[in-house]
Formats: structure tokens, C-alpha cells, sequence
């Protein structure tokens, strides 16, 4: 969006129907990743998204903190006024649905409080947390879906952009180091498998979401 005219996203917003706004964190996961791994996945997951609904999906990829403990988070209610001026910022441009795609944990019960309260009149809001549509993966059978640092992250960012991945280091990637889970077993093909599936139930539930 940075990169395209006034006149260019106004025009994209005429076509649009729905509102899409990631939300990651920037946090400990391990020594392995990127601090910014959960930004940089719900960036991936909502581009995806708006190309595969294009043009009837806008996406802003405007809240890379989270709240928790992470190196560089909000407070709860700085990320609940953050993502209620974004969805207000939308329904003036014409969007009445709004999709929250998250990729942090630590962001779910915020989110839902504020879902509840249905703080936008005549917007609906559809929270979609990212962890909770990923596949069962045999190779990684036992491991946490939403684990700090851990095996499915790890696969998932070695099939996106494998130099994002200190591979080296995955060897030190242990609870000590804030790791959850064993990310030895992360592979390439655990994260094609991971990702590909995942975009597929997103999409659907975007799509679905579009059309009621």
C-alpha cells in the first residue's frame, strides 16, 4: 500500500468489499528467528489472502506489536485503540467488514474483548487467529501450534523465505532460550504442507465471511 498513489488505493477501495488488518508481534522466538516472526506471518497470510480475493479484499499491514512480554509491545489498551481507530479509518472509506488476522496468542483476548463489544456501528468484525487453522502434521505430531520458536513456526518460515532462518542455530533452540516445543523437527516440507493448507481455510473463511 506505502508504495501505491492516493488516487491508486482510492480506487482499490471503490472495488473493495472487506477490510483486512494483520496483527503480529515482535517477541523472543529463540535464537533461530526473527523477533518479528509473527509480523512477518501475518503479512505473508494476508497478502495471500488479498491476492487470491483480489479485488474485493483491502489490506493495511499496520499493527506489527502485540501486547505480552515481547521486546517491543503495546499496552492492551493501546492495541484496543489501535485496531478500533483502524476499523473506524475503514467504515469511512466504505468498508463494512473488517477482518482481524492475528498471528499472536498473547493478542486473542483482546481481541475478543473487543469483538464483543461491538464497538463499530454497522461493521462487522471477523476475528481469525492464524495458529488455530493450521493442519495436524504428522512430523510434528506432539508439537504446539502457536509455541514460541517452535516447529511449526520454525517449517513455516523455512518454506517462505528459508534465509530468515539461522539454521545453524536451531540447535541451541531450547526452553532456556524461550522456546516452546522441539524446533529441530521444523523442515521445509512441514512448512509447505503448513502453509499451503492454511491459506486455503483462510481464504474459504474470508470468502464466506465476503459473502454473507
Amino acid at each position: 500500500m506505502f508504495a501505491s498513489t492516493y488516487y491508486e488505493i482510492r480506487y482499490r477501495l471503490g472495488q473493495a468489499t472487506v477490510g483486512l488488518v494483520a496483527l503480529g508481534s515482535v517477541r523472543n522466538q529463540g535464537p533461530h528467528l526473527p523477533a518479528g516472526s509473527l509480523a512477518i506471518l501475518a503479512s505473508y497470510y494476508s497478502s495471500k489472502i488479498a491476492g487470491s480475493l483480489h479485488p474485493y479484499v483491502f489490506y493495511i499491514d499496520m499493527a506489527p506489536y502485540g501486547v505480552g512480554s515481547g521486546l517491543i509491545s503495546l499496552k492492551p489498551e493501546v492495541l484496543t485503540m489501535l485496531v478500533l481507530n483502524l476499523v473506524e479509518e475503514l467504515s469511512k472509506l466504505g468498508l463494512k467488514k473488517v477482518v482481524l488476522l492475528n498471528a499472536d496468542a498473547s493478542n486473542d483476548p483482546i481481541l475478543k474483548e473487543l469483538l464483543a463489544k461491538h464497538p463499530v456501528k454497522n461493521v462487522e468484525l471477523l476475528q481469525l487467529n492464524i495458529w488455530e487453522n493450521y493442519p495436524d502434521v504428522q512430523a510434528l505430531e506432539g508439537e504446539p501450534k502457536a509455541g514460541s520458536g517452535g516447529a511449526y513456526l520454525t517449517s513455516q518460515l523455512l518454506y517462505i523465505d528459508r534465509s530468515l532462518v539461522k539454521e545453524d542455530r536451531i540447535k541451541y533452540a531450547g526452553p532456556s532460550m524461550g522456546v516452546e516445543g522441539d524446533a529441530s523437527k521444523a523442515s521445509v516440507e512441514a512448512g509447505e504442507t503448513i502453509v499451503s493448507q492454511t491459506v486455503r481455510t483462510l481464504i474459504e473463511k474470508v470468502e464466506e465471511f465476503m459473502r454473507k
